[in-house]
């Protein structure tokens, strides 16, 4: 496990498996989110399940070595499959009590942190049978015994409310002992089972709740005001100001009131005035299932990052209908969307889908907006530089490096037929000469036996371009670096110049392991710019990792649409990788998305 992930796994005891119903939760009208979506990361703390180890009291000399790769398993990745192996091992010996306890309590914690909540409830249940079996057998606990018993009870409810009867879990929840501070986990699970019960407004009440005793910009109390504005869309005013009296004279009860349409009250914090009604609907029509499920999980992460971002300088209401893959999915989310009022679109996916998008909107008697995370086209605006336009951008490149001719190394599918037509076209414009275009089979591993017609191309100044997928690219070049060939890297030197589209940009594509891309220049679909540095934050909070491209392509497509769908002309650029960072080329300075060529 690298780093990166053992510390996202670390902040947080609820789902990475299921990201895409986390952020999709945010957004998702009438889906419930389940704790995924009300997730707590561990910087901020938040009660009991958040200790990690808890003493079990004495451990007798023969266990301690078992009960020490507990709790270094623990400390290394509370998450991770080891911990739940080395309690096995401990519990294989037939410990006495308190350790089957805190065996079964670090089972059970790390099936919660990892998302795996039938087992979490399931190793929290026999913890407590063995409990009561105690109780009835010897009467009290002692002290290491009943803290363990009362963890149990926690992550069994906790669990509960994700995946059991939610009914059940509400009571569970009320029962537990209240805690030192604000206690984030219980109100998150509150919120979900409320939602799961039928409660949405009993939900909204306990996402303001925790909204209130969450820090300022921190990701949970983003996440509670996003999942607050989609739980109240059609609830009627008087229902929300019977549930403010449930919690009178508190920050909640101040939100509450906002939405229902009563004068902000300005004692109130910022967040619960800003609960009023927004100016206008952001629907968002992005796949969750069908061929285009593949990219649910970062575009939902990144339009629910782009949410709490926009949010903050100008409230908007959102709704979100799942795209699908087809035509006929579009269409019939596009409707609800109509019926929603939204004012600008989000998506979809997919040229055809785009259409009948934009016809499903016109019979519904609709006249949103559309902005696509990807290229323009007849029917919607997008925010991608077109294949050509990025292609262009290489040959200007290959131009500037006093390159005069190329070879092309691409994918035999439509995306790279595409490209090497466009590069041919660029290169004969600009008065460069193609010396030879290889297509190389698209679900290629090997790249063996095209890496010497290649190779014996590149000589002179003939410079290397591969429109494909960054991961690909890599190997490719690792096949012929091993044949002899050299890349030029930054500051000049020996070597071939290699360009690419860069498809699949992200930080930890040409960050650390990845030696073999330093110095190739690429001119990818979307690129990290300085002036989204606020989405970058909010994003990696959510998902422990840096945005990369496609998460790049919704963020501008979100903002163009807060800011009532208008978008200019996406501009090319080209960029280098020097030290697993990108480098703007030298011609250009302002890689602004919105920048014009």
């Amino acid at each position: 496990m690298s780093p990166r992930t053992a510390r996202h796994r670390h902040r947080s005891p609820f789902v990475r498996g299921l990201a895409v119903a986390r952020v999709a939760a945010v957004l998702v009208v009438g889906v419930a989110p389940g704790l995924a979506a009300c997730r707590t990361p561990q910087s901020t703390g938040s009660g009991p399940a958040m200790q990690g180890t808890l003493d079990p009291g004495r451990v007798a000399p023969e266990f301690e070595a078992d009960w020490d790769a507990v709790r270094r398993a623990q400390t290394q990745d509370p998450a991770g499959p080891e911990v739940a192996a080395a309690a096995d091992r401990l519990l294989s010996r037939e410990p006495p009590l308190n350790l089957r306890l805190a065996a079964l309590q670090a089972k059970a914690e790390q099936a919660l942190r990892a998302g795996d909540y039938p087992a979490a409830q399931r190793h929290a249940g026999t913890g407590l049978a063995e409990v009561a079996k105690a109780r009835s057998a010897g009467g009290d606990l002692a002290g290491p015994e009943q803290a363990l018993a009362q963890q149990l009870a926690r992550v069994r409810a906790l669990a509960e409310a994700q995946v059991g009867d939610p009914q059940q879990a509400l009571q569970w929840l009320a029962a537990l002992p209240v805690v030192p501070g604000p206690d984030h986990e219980r109100l998150a699970a509150t919120a979900s089972a409320r939602e799961r019960a039928g409660d949405r407004v009993g939900a909204v009440l306990a996402l303001a709740q925790w909204r209130a005793v969450a820090r300022d910009d921190s990701p949970e109390a983003a996440l509670a005001e996003a999942r607050m504005r989609v739980l109240w869309q059609g609830v009627d005013a008087g229902v929300l100001e019977v549930a403010a009296r449930g919690a009178p004279n508190t920050a909640a009860a101040a939100c509450l009131l906002t939405r229902a349409g009563h004068t902000p009250d300005p004692q109130a914090p910022p967040w619960a005035r800003a609960c009023g009604p927004g100016e206008a609907q952001v629907g968002f029509l992005l796949p969750r299932s069908g061929k285009f499920a593949g990219l649910a999980d970062v575009q939902l992460a990144a339009a629910a990052a782009a949410v709490l971002v926009l949010a903050r300088g100008k409230p908007m209401e959102v709704q979100w209908q799942d795209a699908g893959s087809t035509p006929a999915e579009v269409a019939t989310a596009t409707a609800k969307l109509v019926r929603a009022g939204v004012d600008v679109v989000v998506g979809p996916v997919g040229p055809g889908n785009v259409e009948a998008a934009v016809s499903a909107a016109a019979a519904a008697g609709g006249k949103p907006s559309f902005v696509v995370p990807g290229e323009s086209s007849t029917a919607a605006a997008g925010v991608a530089p077109t294949i050509e336009a990025r292609s262009a951008a290489l040959v200007a490149q290959l131009k500037r490096l006093g390159r005069g001719s190329a070879v092309v190394l691409a994918p035999d599918n439509n995306y790279g037929k595409r490209a090497a037509e466009a590069l041919a076209k660029s290169l004969r414009e600009s008065g460069s000469k193609l010396l030879k275009t290889l297509y190389y089979p698209d679900d290629m591993t090997s790249f063996a036996k095209f890496v010497a017609p290649a190779l014996t191309e590149l000589r002179g100044d003939a410079a290397l371009i591969v429109p494909d997928r960054l991961a690909r690219m890599e190997l490719l070049l690792k096949q012929m670096a091993r044949s002899g060939m050299s890349i030029e890297r930054a500051g000049g030197g020996k070597g071939v110049a290699v360009l690419s589209t860069g498809e699949g940009l992200s930080a930890d594509a040409i960050g650390a392991g990845h030696d073999i891309l330093e110095g190739v220049w690429l001119a990818p679909v979307a690129w990290p710019t300085p002036d989204a540095a606020a989405f970058a934050d909010a994003y990696t909070s959510l998902e422990g990792q840096p945005p990369g491209d496609q998460a790049w392509l919704v963020w501008r497509a979100v903002s163009a649409a807060w800011s009532g769908g208008v978008t200019t002309p996406p501009v090319a650029a080209v960029l280098r990788v020097e030290g697993g960072h990108l480098v703007p080329a030298p011609a250009q300075v302002d890689l602004r998305p919105r920048e014009t060529p």
